[in-house]
């Protein structure tokens, strides 16, 4: 799947992340969320992504059974409108989440859309 080139306006968190983590950890948003709209937006984004193309989507969660077989249990194991949910409650994204410094703005900027398989490459 190819990605769009429309870009769309997000809050990219700052803290102990490389760019790529910062930018898979990027929601929807014109202004710094708190931590639990944070989760609410997280979904939101990915259930997004899904939605595009939900074969891919499933694809990208059972192709990282090796690395994040978390991953590969949720795509067993619920329906693909709970799939966002679940990636967003998931440990693999808690501990990527942990890294974000809520002290810090964080970052309003444009960025292309990007894909679930570009996110889930950022947990392992």
């Amino acid at each position: 799947m190819m990605s769009t080139t429309n870009t769309a306006r997000y809050w990219v968190p700052e803290g102990s992340l490389t760019p790529g983590q910062a930018k898979a950890l990027a929601v929807l948003a014109t202004a710094k969320p708190d931590r639990q709209m944070y989760s609410t937006l997280m979904a939101r984004t990915l259930q997004h992504l899904i939605d595009q193309s939900p074969e891919t989507a499933q694809d990208a969660l059972e192709m990282s059974q090796e690395h994040l077989p978390e991953m590969h249990q949720i795509a067993r194991e619920n329906s693909p409108r709970e799939w966002a949910q679940a990636v967003t409650n998931s440990d693999s994204m808690d501990s990527l989440r942990s890294r974000i410094d809520w002290s810090l703005p964080g970052t309003v900027q444009s960025l292309p859309e990007q894909s679930l398989d570009s996110v889930l490459e950022q947990m392992t």
